[in-house]
């Protein structure tokens, strides 16, 4: 270990060693195409936490903004009341080339929400009003990819890291009531790929990056408390 480690700020800005810390490898992106849809090597989710809609810390330095300003607010203004923020394993494409537009929500993804008698509620659409107990929650659109545009095609550019936004309306009582995010990458909805995947166009007999396998994310709730800190005096804000 030098004299620069890795560190961490968390609650209270209380500054930490992230020397030690690892995780478990997921194996290879690259494997078969006709294994169990459970056992593809594509990108999985390993995190997701909903807060209220804030821009504090969408930003980047000046030489990493050309994809900026890409948040909630950016793209979908007042709409833009609540965020669900996915983390993810790796880089998530539509098809290992091309990045994900924020309209792309119905395709690849899917929410749950559970009422108070126990009962599901699938949100799988954008624009539409879905009641959770009597009270509204909307899907707007997906953020944080790239900036907003009239339309959406192939020459799309997003900012490659590894968040992806889901953007909500609604009434708080029904908005907490989410439970889990769903990649379901089977059946109507198409799976996510890392960087080198088969493109739209593949050649036969290439190995590309694996598809996404079926994924279900739990929802941390953080509607009170969104879990961030600031830390403004580090040596990144110089």
């Amino acid at each position: 270990m030098d004299d620069t480690p890795l560190q961490l700020v968390g609650p209270g800005l209380q500054v930490v060693s992230a020397v030690g810390l690892k995780a478990d490898a997921p194996g290879s992106p690259y494997t078969d195409p006709d294994v169990d849809p459970a056992k593809r090597g594509g990108p999985k989710l390993v995190g997701a936490k909903l807060t209220r809609m804030s821009t504090e810390g969408d930003t980047a330095p000046k030489d990493f903004q050309q994809h900026l300003p890409n948040d909630g607010v950016s793209l979908y203004g007042d709409q833009a009341q609540y965020r669900l923020r996915t983390y993810t394993s790796g880089g998530m494409t539509a098809d290992g080339v091309r990045g994900l537009f924020p309209t792309d929500f119905a395709r690849f993804f899917r929410l749950q929400a559970t009422t108070a008698a126990g009962e599901t509620v699938l949100l799988t659409e954008t624009g539409k009003d879905y009641l959770v107990d009597d009270k509204k929650v909307r899907v707007v659109g997906l953020a944080d990819l790239g900036k907003k545009q009239d339309t959406y095609n192939d020459c799309y550019v997003e900012d490659k890291d590894n968040y992806i936004d889901i953007i909500l309306s609604g009434d708080v009582e029904a908005v907490s009531k989410i439970t889990t995010v769903e990649i379901p990458s089977t059946g109507a909805y198409s799976p996510v790929y890392n960087p080198g995947g088969p493109g739209n166009d593949p050649a036969p007999n290439v190995r590309y990056s694996a598809p996404s396998p079926p994924i279900s994310q739990n929802v941390t709730i953080a509607l009170e408390d969104p879990l961030t800190v600031t830390y403004p005096n580090g040596a990144s804000a110089r």
